[in-house]
């Protein structure tokens, strides 16, 4: 491989500044998810981050849930 030996440990010591956006998010997800006793899919949980001022893409949001596994189970 023609890498110079700098240039390969600048690329696996460097931070995911996307990786550090979604841990945020993920949190705030989680905590709408929660406080709205597990009841907001996607679509209403993307609501809420619209209504709190981000400025987010709907299927980011599906992707963060599936990943969390935060899945509505029942209305009961």
């Amino acid at each position: 491989m023609n890498m110079s030996k700098s240039t390969y440990y600048f690329e696996i010591n460097r931070k995911d500044a996307i990786l550090e956006k979604n841990k945020n998010l993920a949190r705030i997800i989680e905590e709408i998810f929660v406080e709205n006793k597990k009841r907001y899919g996607v679509r209403r949980v993307y609501r809420e981050l619209v209504n709190r001022g981000y400025h987010i893409n709907h299927k980011r949001v599906q992707r963060i849930m599936q990943k969390l596994g935060l899945q509505v189970t029942s209305f009961t």
